[in-house]
């Protein structure tokens, strides 16, 4: 936390590798007095808060993937719940995440490079890192190939040697993150310095680096259905508690220490989002009777999920409900009117979800996820769904949470569907981590409690409401994001040669590890 208030002042320093300069542009404007180059720890703190901030935001994260999701939908402009993007929102952030993944490279070639891995030692051993940088970079590019699909990866780092980067095909960028996390934990030695500042997430704790390096390739590989390296990443070493979790934590106190959801709500005074129906009614163990044929019958039925009174925060009570998923704008203004009881993250009594305090940090992967992996992997295991459950409880601070655990392993016992049970605690754990869940719902179709397009979302007065999209996705919720415009001027023929390997740019087309 220190270490991230002390880079605030300095942050700028970094940004300048988030730039390019005109030919003689840094001659002319140079500052004699001013360093010649960055120095890692600046680097690594910058790089660790734009992505934990930006990836998490109100436009990436709030406007895309948590309505892809359907963890949430939005009160106001409801054109996005409905699959009509923002161009201009999608443009963004296809740019930028390369640029916060650049200052990761910068670190490795700091600490590669003859000329400087000497002076950069001093904030740690070369290796560690090195090592950090790499596990980092291999989280950014999943949720940026998971994203899209196919996308510059092998020279999207290197503009001075590929101004326009080749796409890699998605199964490649997979096979190589796998890679590239195993020499990162190889590079992770007992005793090793690690970083003496600059790393917020694990204060230089290489032991848990080379955790997260393992839980990711987990991760990794049971996405692309490879169960004897997500097994070989268990046994190497995985998360075995709340404490080891990759999480970023915010300062508060004032931009940029402020957590993203707080920045939205109470910087930008807005007040878009609020859970959907769907996830709401999960969480209180209620079937859903409206959508698709003969309806939703929840797997947790008749048990009120403790965590829901944590999301929509104290400032709700048991009678507050979720807004249905997937209507126009008139339909949801009069559905909010008819309903005041609808969760609100910044209700008028002033007592707030944990979710938009200043200083909520963002997960970047965390044990529970990890239990619930592990279970999958050794054939819904029951105690590592359990392990997975009760990390859950902990994870969001349920102080009362030993019933529910009790009443769920019953429902699980009682089940001839354990992977059901297994992804839909995942799902209801993810949330605020909804492009994991959202990818988790493409990757094996659960929870069933989803609404697709043409379904039934709710029923007004006795009359059926049906979620309509914009723009097509199929018979199934958006698969991808298109990909930013900008590409068809900037990289026309890598761009067109990606659309030919992965199939059309459109939502409906399903990533590598999908189809």
């Amino acid at each position: 936390m220190k270490t991230l208030v002390k880079a605030i002042s300095i942050l700028l320093l970094a940004s300048l590798f988030l730039t390019g300069c005109e030919k003689d542009f840094d001659k002319i404007n140079s500052n004699p007095n001013s360093a010649e180059k960055g120095f890692t720890p600046y680097l690594f703190t910058y790089a660790q808060r734009s992505l934990a901030f930006f990836m998490y935001d109100s436009w990436f994260a709030g406007r895309m993937v948590t309505l892809a999701s359907q963890h949430a939908c939005q009160r106001n402009y409801t054109t996005e719940d409905r699959y009509d993007f923002r161009e201009n929102v999608t443009n963004t952030y296809f740019r930028n995440f390369y640029a916060y993944i650049n200052n990761l490279e910068e670190i490795i070639k700091l600490n590669t490079a003859e000329a400087s891995k000497e002076e950069m030692a001093g904030f740690g051993d070369n290796n560690a890192q090195i090592a950090s940088a790499m596990i980092l970079k291999v989280w950014a590019f999943q949720l940026i190939t998971d994203t899209w699909g196919d996308v510059p990866y092998s020279q999207a780092l290197n503009p001075r040697e590929y101004a326009t980067p080749v796409y890699d095909k998605q199964e490649d960028i997979y096979n190589d993150m796998i890679a590239k996390l195993k020499t990162a934990s190889d590079m992770i030695t007992p005793g090793m310095k690690g970083w003496t500042t600059g790393d917020v997430i694990y204060g230089g704790d290489m032991e848990k680096w080379e955790k997260f390096a393992n839980s990711l390739r987990l991760r990794i590989a049971l996405r692309m259905g490879n169960m004897a390296e997500a097994q070989s990443a268990i046994s190497d070493g995985v998360f075995s508690s709340n404490d080891e979790s990759a999480m970023f934590a915010f300062a508060g106190g004032g931009t940029p220490g402020d957590a993203p959801t707080y920045s939205a709500y109470f910087v930008d005074n807005r007040n878009d989002f609020t859970m959907t129906k769907q996830f709401v009614n999960l969480m209180k163990g209620m079937d859903d009777p409206d959508i698709r044929p003969g309806g939703f019958t929840n797997p947790f039925g008749g048990i009120v999920d403790p965590r829901l009174a944590i999301y929509r925060g104290p400032g709700m009570d048991d009678n507050t409900v979720g807004a249905p998923y997937g209507v126009d704008d008139n339909t949801m203004k009069a559905y909010i009117n008819a309903n005041t009881n609808t969760i609100n993250y910044k209700p008028a009594s002033g007592v707030y979800s944990v979710i938009v305090s200043s200083t909520f940090p963002s997960t970047l992967l965390d044990y529970a996820t990890v239990c619930f992996m592990a279970s999958e992997v050794n054939n819904w295991d029951r105690t590592w769904f359990e392990k997975g459950v009760v990390a859950s409880l902990d994870h969001w601070g349920v102080s009362n949470g030993a019933a529910y655990v009790t009443a769920a392993m019953a429902k699980f016992d009682g089940s001839t569907n354990k992977e059901e049970m297994v992804l839909t605690q995942k799902y209801i754990h993810l949330y605020t981590q909804s492009h994991e869940a959202w990818s988790e719902y493409r990757r094996t179709g659960y929870p069933k409690s989803i609404v697709k397009p043409g379904e039934v979302t709710y029923v007004a007065d006795g009359v059926p409401v049906t979620f309509e999209t914009v723009n097509s996705s199929g018979n199934d919720i958006v698969q991808r994001f298109k990909y930013a415009t900008s590409e068809s001027t900037l990289n026309k023929a890598n761009l067109q040669a990606a659309i030919a390997n992965q199939g059309p740019d459109t939502y409906a087309t399903p990533v590598w590890w999908a189809k």
